[in-house]
């Protein structure tokens, strides 16, 4: 078992990059009263939206434009979409860009496509939307690695199940020497 695991073993790296949407709120507060809290409820409302709209087929035609050519060739605009995906935490302006391939440099260069494509395209998609702020660039030290399926877990299991069958294996060999006599 744990050496077919390890021949089926796949690595994929994750890199991730933080995008901001919000409205300038000094703004709002000089031409609205009461208007800070119902701008800043609104854009934290808008978080789901904006998501979708990063894991759309718009921002992947745009962000495979931004790639280097050799990226191009490899990606088509739908495997940019499949390995792109994007998280909103509750009550927060700021959203996760995760794209998970399995070359970690792929992985980098397409979440910083994809972020900025996004930059581009929200404002022509979403023209009340607010502000687009990219924090910091992904980059190769911050990509995370994950390898499936994990050979110790297969050999835990290969080992369980083996100590069972030597139990079960043993318990009829005793139970037929019991009754043979």
């Amino acid at each position: 078992m744990g050496y077919s695991a390890k021949k089926r073993k796949v690595t994929t790296y994750t890199a991730n990059r933080d995008v901001v949407i919000s409205h300038n709120i000094e703004r709002y507060q000089a031409n609205n009263e009461n208007g800070t809290n119902s701008v800043v409820n609104n854009d934290i409302n808008m978080m789901p939206t904006y998501k979708d709209i990063v894991e759309n087929d718009i921002i992947a035609k745009q962000a495979r434009k931004n790639l280097p050519k050799k990226l191009r060739a490899k990606y088509s605009t739908s495997d940019i979409q499949d390995v792109v995906s994007a998280k909103v935490s509750q009550q927060s302006l700021v959203m996760d860009v995760k794209v998970e391939t399995k070359s970690p440099k792929d992985s980098v260069q397409i979440v910083n496509a994809v972020s900025q494509s996004f930059k581009q395209q929200l404002p022509k998609l979403q023209p009340g939307s607010g502000q687009v702020t990219l924090l910091a660039r992904a980059n190769k030290n911050n990509v995370n690695s994950t390898t499936k399926p994990s050979a110790k877990k297969y050999a835990i299991v290969g080992l369980a199940l083996g100590g069972l069958l030597g139990l079960i294996i043993s318990l009829v060999i005793a139970t037929v020497r019991t009754f043979g006599k």
